[in-house]
């Protein structure tokens, strides 16, 4: 067979898509665009390949983006499931302390420590006997329910002397 009967490929047509609102009448093709095709497997394989580092890097960084939004928004959750949790008792505290003076001074000394536990920067408060009896004490004389006794109490522990 002869290889005469198969005609040589069409040379490649390049074309550039504008809109009517752009057309420009002194476009001319061959002059003001510049291709070059000439393909450099070095630079175009590290081109692709960078460009696909790349991509991996910024789905990572979405990753780490919407993991950190999730914790975030956890701990926003946790802190007003604690904040509602003591609302009774720092209302209580507050309430009894314009009247009272020594109420003032241990409404002073528990509320930053109940302020810290509602913010999420303690999980729990360790004490000494004296300073445990002294709080569980004190809300005694105030009336607090069981329930906020219940919480107090893990949030206040007595302080491991070994």
């Amino acid at each position: 067979m002869e290889n005469n009967n198969i005609r040589p490929p069409d040379q490649p047509i390049k074309e550039i898509l504008i809109s009517d609102d752009n057309f420009n009448n002194d476009f001319n093709f061959n002059n003001d665009f510049n291709f070059n095709n000439d393909f450099n497997f070095n630079n175009d394989f590290n081109y692709i390949k960078h460009d696909y580092e790349l991509q991996i890097a910024i789905n990572e960084s979405i990753i780490e983006q919407e993991n950190y939004e999730k914790k975030q928004l956890e701990l926003l959750n946790k802190t007003k499931l604690r904040f509602q949790s003591f609302k009774n008792i720092l209302f209580q505290l507050k309430k009894i302390s314009v009247f009272d003076k020594n109420m003032l001074g241990f409404c002073n000394t528990i509320e930053p420590i109940i302020d810290l536990y509602c913010g999420c920067s303690i999980d729990i408060y360790e004490c000494d006997k004296v300073m445990y009896d002294m709080i569980f004490n004190t809300f005694k004389t105030i009336r607090i329910t069981e329930v906020d006794l219940e919480i107090l109490k893990k949030l206040f522990i007595i302080e491991n002397n070994l």
